[in-house]
């Protein structure tokens, strides 16, 4: 669901105005893409609560797997009964000719030409050889699973989530008025410390700007910037006669 809400997301211009979703798909259609959150899919209800659970399952699954994952990288089974071999469905027994030490040196040999790892146990009757290969591979798991989580991490800093945290528990309001950009109060403006925001400035040619805006579905939110941007100059596009 994630992966096609994606590409519809990618698909379909997000945060446009509604009058161009309506000149595009009618106005019936468009009032109900508009009502299940397709004009602005990274910013939904749906969409973040998805990805949140999905951070928070992956991570439990990381959590849960990776003390496992450590044991077994330590870990050559080398207690395992004789009974408990004979019960495996591939196996073999034979006779060696060599005596016990002899055999052992050219088995350990030949397991360590061949990239394995191996711990010999002696026993009353006789020696247990357990060898390990790739072991590592299991690191691939929690590579794999950690970068799930931090794409997903990513897409719900990417979206509205902390802008909405932070306007809930701030007591911040969406803006509908007009006026200047520095005459707008605090209770719409969100600090220069906001980790993750995507927002337009309106800089003039020569003009000094640092505050950003923050289109949201019901409004506007002004983001102090840390910094700010000047244009110093601004060369407009040049037309051929040819139209190019």
């Amino acid at each position: 669901i994630i992966c096609v809400a994606s590409v519809i997301g990618t698909v379909v211009l997000q945060n446009e105005p509604f009058n161009n979703y309506v000149n595009q798909f009618g106005p019936f259609w468009a009032e109900v893409f508009n009502a299940v959150g397709l004009f602005s899919v990274y910013g939904a209800w749906w969409y973040m609560l998805m990805l949140a659970f999905l951070v928070v399952s992956t991570s439990l699954c990381i959590v849960r797997t990776t003390p496992k994952i450590v044991a077994e990288l330590k870990t050559y089974k080398e207690d395992i009964r004789e009974q408990s071999l004979l019960a495996f469905r591939h196996k073999a027994r034979g006779t060696l000719a060599e005596g016990r030490e002899a055999a052992f040196e050219r088995i350990a040999a030949l397991l360590a030409s061949a990239g394995w790892k191996a711990k010999v146990q002696t026993r009353p009757n006789g020696m247990m050889i357990a060898a390990r290969k790739g072991a590592s591979n299991r690191l691939g798991y929690l590579a794999t699973h950690g970068a799930i989580v931090l794409i997903f991490v990513g897409g719900l800093l990417d979206s509205t989530v902390p802008i909405r945290a932070q306007m809930f528990f701030q007591d911040k309001e969406p803006f509908f008025g007009s006026g200047m950009i520095n005459e707008v109060p605090a209770q719409h403006r969100l600090s220069p410390l906001n980790p993750s925001f995507r927002g337009n400035l309106l800089v003039p040619e020569g003009g000094v700007q640092g505050t950003a805006i923050l289109l949201m579905d019901d409004g506007v939110v002004l983001q102090d910037l840390p910094f700010v941007v000047e244009l110093t100059h601004f060369t407009r596009v040049q037309h051929e006669a040819t139209g190019g």
